[in-house]
């Protein structure tokens, strides 16, 4: 990439400011009462991605890169997209058998298909703005100038504040919001190392990004019990052994 990192995330939250502002209005996403509309901006980073790369390689690389969010090769096998689909999940089974230990009177799961599809769907495209610009556009950036453990905090960081207002706008208290960002930035971590094992797939990055939004809306009423103190203490142990065969892997060619 001829561009550095830096010019796309100020682009990304210069572009995200009038979805902030709509946010503030009390506007909501529509079907997603529990979303402030200044989750729309979930588009930006691909928006901003778009423009650098039109800007540098035309038309002809903005539309290469586009199409790079679908490929996925089979020889990387289908047990990365297991791990990708089934991840969080398991970690929001934990999480719901550990707040009933703890006591909280969590409802049973109420999941009706009709909603929960019309979740997967609008998901996975908001997981495609996201990871095109995130994970395919500033991720190979970083990493050809730093360590895949050290892009990958970079990476997290911005990512975390970027959400930052949104999460005041759902009017969750600092706590909750300090507790949210530090998961968030480990969760990048988990997006790094199964892009970094597929060969730089997008697609497992989106499938990822996907799971993560829709277990939590499903958890187990629209994430009305969810918890991010506990996510991040789930995630501590295998985010831990990720991080450890990340560094071993700190010889990577630099990505192209």
């Amino acid at each position: 990439m001829k561009t550095s990192s830096s010019i796309f995330f100020i682009l990304v939250f210069a572009l995200s400011v009038p979805f902030y502002i709509l946010g503030a209005t009390g506007a909501q996403v529509p079907g997603m009462s529990f979303l402030p509309a200044s989750a729309l901006m979930g588009f930006v980073p691909m928006i901003a991605a778009l423009v650098l790369t039109y800007r540098h390689y035309s038309s002809e690389g903005a539309t290469a890169f586009l199409k790079s969010a679908f490929t996925f090769e089979r020889n990387h096998g289908a047990i990365w997209i297991l791990i990708a689909i089934l991840f969080m999940p398991i970690v929001f089974l934990l999480e719901f058998w550990i707040l009933r230990l703890m006591g909280s009177s969590l409802p049973n799961p109420q999941i009706a298909p009709v909603k929960a599809l019309f979740f997967l769907v609008t998901f996975f495209i908001g997981a495609i703005g996201e990871e095109l610009g995130w994970q395919g556009y500033a991720y190979p950036i970083l990493r050809n100038n730093h360590t895949v453990l050290g892009s990958a905090l970079m990476l997290g960081i911005v990512w975390a504040l970027w959400h930052v207002v949104p999460f005041v706008q759902m009017g969750r208290s600092s706590n909750w919001i300090i507790w949210q960002v530090l998961s968030t930035i480990i969760l990048r971590f988990i997006i790094v190392w199964l892009f970094e094992n597929t060969n730089m797939s997008i697609l497992i990055a989106v499938v990822f990004h996907t799971m993560i939004n829709l277990t939590w809306a499903l958890f187990p009423v629209a994430g009305s019990f969810y918890d991010p103190r506990v996510t991040f203490l789930i995630l501590a142990l295998p985010v831990g052994v990720i991080i450890a065969g990340l560094h071993h892997g700190k010889q990577f060619p630099p990505l192209r």
